[in-house]
């Protein structure tokens, strides 16, 4: 069986500690401990929710919210994300003394979403974080000793409960490196690898050591893996219907694992392939397009054969999202793209996919991209103008570069997601984006996660323009709306083109040499859009 919340609260450290909500879900497993003391900004709490597996975590949260205890908002905030993400209960340390009490408003989103809402004794300065983590993980570890069959049932149970885009095998691989305390990698019969869950979480070079001479070639036979010294390595085979069975290596560092716990594991693991990696007759495209986007080198390997596509000749992608609030795209909206798209001569993969922390969908497309650039724009154009019709508003296509495998796609639609709302407010007269501009984006928000100086250092070329707006709007205008064309600058103005040539005359003048140069267009953009970015922060 599993450590649960309602287990732990029997521990003599958490005997005494009130559980305020959430009282319904006493029985969430707890697999680890992790402490929240830290006020980081909203868009790195967003990357962090994002790039790491929450959905997995299952631990058991302390705090006493030092950093945040007078921001309601963001105390809310995270409740919320650690409870949806998948984590066991939250902890509060110190009330009465951090801060002064736990707030309503806290207790009562905790029940809302059914989530253990607990706080330790208050006023008690002499409580600590240590006593928990070390109580709590002997705990967890004398319980992973101890497994049963249950544990088989427990990995598959809880993935199945998981979004129908995270029901995946890389899920239960990850799970059971968290439950074991080892690393798994999956390959297929020619040792190229399928999935991995290394352990811990940032050992990422485990899998280049996977080698036929440092493998194991016999069943749930343990053997020393000689490029870490004193680490063991195993070998169980995974069968797929017909094809040549995967292997799958367990990893031991410091664990000790036994042949019970690696057949657990196999089991686990089998049973996954068998559920979440389908035929022809139950899968859609879809499905192709979400193990590209979340990694899953297994499904993306089965389902491109059956669906009779070759992913590796694959390689645009074009990202399109609507700002006006609906949640899915109907089949309408779905068959317009289609029939734009088939203007090219190309396979489209063209489906609707929902980020992990979206609340909409985007239309996601991968094609082979056609030798005319000319073409592409128009299709571009043509799908917003077909969406439009649909009903749908605040239409934004970006097309990226061509990306020569399917690991870069999956990184291109993460640099998308995280820079692609922010292209809007940088470049307010586009519904097209292209790399370009996605990744000028990109360098303004590094910009400014490195503070004032650095954001002064970026825009100090513009300080001559601070106090002649007039002048600094027209620049804006130039750069960001009108790609430098002075006809198009004067439209958007609203003024005379030879106004607006006077008016870069007078720009070129106060700062002293010409704007036409690439060193000087480049930094020009970029202070301007970090005007822009900041501006709307503002």
């Amino acid at each position: 069986m599993s450590v649960t919340v309602e287990d732990v609260l029997k521990l003599p450290t958490l005997r005494n500690a009130r559980v305020v909500a959430g009282k319904s879900a006493l029985q969430n497993i707890v697999n680890g401990v992790t402490v929240f003391e830290y006020k980081a900004p909203m868009e790195l709490q967003d990357r962090f929710f994002q790039h790491t597996d929450r959905h997995l975590a299952s631990c058991l949260v302390l705090t006493s919210f030092a950093s945040i205890r007078d921001d309601e908002d963001l105390q809310l905030r995270y409740l919320r994300r650690i409870a949806v993400g998948g984590d066991a209960a939250l902890v509060i340390f110190y009330s009465g003394v951090v801060m002064e009490s736990v707030r309503p408003s806290l207790i009562q989103l905790a029940e809302d979403l059914g989530f253990p809402l607990i706080v330790m004794p208050e006023g008690r300065l002499s409580l600590t974080y240590a006593d928990v983590i070390s109580e709590v993980s002997e705990a967890v570890l004398s319980d992973r000793m101890q497994y049963s069959g249950s544990m088989v049932t427990e990995i598959i149970g809880r993935v199945s409960q998981l979004p129908s885009d995270r029901q995946t095998v890389d899920s239960v691989l990850k799970l059971l490196s968290s439950k074991l305390h080892c690393t798994l990698i999956l390959t297929d019969s020619n040792l190229n690898e399928l999935g991995e869950a290394p352990w811990p979480s940032d050992n990422d070079r485990i899998a280049g050591l996977i080698t036929e001479e440092n493998v194991s070639h016999h069943i749930k036979r343990r053997k020393a893996f000689s490029p870490l010294p004193g680490s063991f390595i195993w070998y169980v085979p995974i069968h797929d219907r017909g094809m040549e069975p995967m292997r799958l290596f367990l990893i031991e560092e410091g664990a000790t694992l036994t042949g019970f716990l690696v057949d657990m594991a196999r089991e686990a693991v089998q049973l996954s392939v068998e559920l979440w990696s389908k035929g022809h007759s139950e899968v859609l495209t879809s499905e192709l397009i979400k193990s590209i986007l979340n990694d899953e080198p297994i499904r993306m390997r089965r389902l491109s054969e059956e669906l009779g596509i070759d992913i590796r000749s694959i390689h645009t992608s074009w990202f399109i999202r609507c700002t006006d609030n609906r949640p899915h795209f109907t089949k309408e909206m779905m068959d317009a793209v289609r029939s734009t798209m088939s203007a090219l001569d190309s396979d489209i993969l063209l489906e609707a996919y929902r980020s992990p922390l979206g609340s909409a969908d985007d239309l996601i497309m991968f094609f082979r991209n056609p030798l005319d650039a000319r073409l592409l724009d128009s299709c571009a154009q043509s799908i917003i103008d077909r969406l439009h019709e649909c009903g749908c508003s605040g239409v934004y296509l970006t097309m990226l570069d061509y990306k020569a495998t399917t690991a870069d796609v999956r990184k291109a639609f993460s640099f998308w997601n995280e820079n692609e709302a922010k292209a809007r407010i940088v470049f307010p007269q586009q519904c097209i984006f292209h790399e370009s501009e996605i990744e000028l984006v990109r360098q303004c928000n590094d910009i400014i996660r490195l503070g004032e100086a650095s954001i002064s250092a970026a825009t100090g070329c513009l300080e001559a323009l601070d106090e002649r707006n007039e002048l600094l709007k027209t620049l804006e205008v130039y750069f960001l709306d009108a790609e430098m064309n002075m006809q198009l600058c004067s439209e958007i103005l609203n003024v005379h083109k030879n106004t607006i040539k006077y008016r870069i005359n007078m720009v070129c003048d106060a700062l002293g040499h010409s704007i036409s140069s690439p060193v000087a267009t480049s930094r020009l953009t970029i202070a301007l859009a970090l005007r822009r970015l900041l501006e709307k922060a503002i």
